[in-house]
């Protein structure tokens, strides 16, 4: 019930062969305000995997920056955002490739209804000592309402020929068809809106790479969409008992 800013800073050293799954999952309120800064550093042949995912919020920033700076790494960022009533979502993603043979992914997704707002920048740098990178980027996302607004800038910036990197963003609305089908089918209406923005967020979830966080997720997820998630903010019994 309190208007506040939470402010974080986060800073991962990844030595040699190292391994490392990092999560960060929003569940705050409209009048939360929040900037997370993750900064990653990654010698050769660490495994990184990680992302954000907001749930519930008021107005968030996050940023992501990774540094591969050793041969043979691996990155793996996957990000989801749920959007209602006036949120505001910013996601911004930096993974710098400044060693050869090295790969990372990115998937980011927002969902966002009534008048929310979300952001998207994305930028895959290559160095021109960083040959036979392979990085990709993707961004799609659903406004599930004529007040909702998505911006996106996915960027490449690559001094080196012997690459595959890829990006791309896409912004549309829920497939009108499928609805008209699964209704066809007796659906109601507001339950087929609802399975189809949760078969949406499939592959960021099944991205996760600790199981009992990806099975949470969909558990989440699903709650969010049916409206049920806080509902039980004032009440400890109900949120044991969930």
């Amino acid at each position: 019930s309190t208007a506040y800013l939470s402010s974080q800073v986060i800073e991962i050293f990844m030595g040699e062969d190292s391994s490392l799954d990092y999560y960060d999952i929003e569940e705050s309120s409209a009048l939360t305000s929040r900037h997370s800064m993750v900064f990653a550093s990654q010698k050769a042949g660490s495994h990184l995997a990680g992302g954000t995912v907001t749930l519930l919020n008021g107005t968030t920033r996050n940023d992501f920056s990774v540094t591969l700076d050793g041969a043979g790494c691996y990155t793996h960022l996957a990000g989801m955002a749920i959007g209602s009533a006036k949120s505001h979502t910013d996601n911004l993603t930096s993974v710098r490739h400044l060693a050869p043979r090295c790969h990372s992914n990115q998937i980011y997704k927002y969902v966002l209804d009534d008048d929310a707002t979300g952001a998207f920048t994305g930028r895959i740098y290559v160095d021109p000592a960083a040959p036979f990178t392979d990085a990709y980027q993707t961004n799609r996302n659903i406004l599930a309402s004529a007040g909702a607004r998505m911006h996106a800038k996915p960027q490449l910036e690559i001094y080196n020929d012997d690459v595959k990197c890829s990006h791309g963003a896409t912004t549309g609305q829920l497939d009108s068809e499928a609805l008209f089908y699964m209704q066809t089918r007796g659906i109601p209406a507001q339950e087929a809106r609802t399975m189809l923005m949760q078969a949406f967020m499939t592959d960021v979830i099944d991205g996760v790479a600790i199981e009992g966080l990806r099975d949470r997720l969909r558990h989440l997820v699903e709650k969010r969409f049916q409206g049920t998630l806080g509902a039980c903010a004032s009440c400890r019994t109900a949120c044991r008992e969930s």
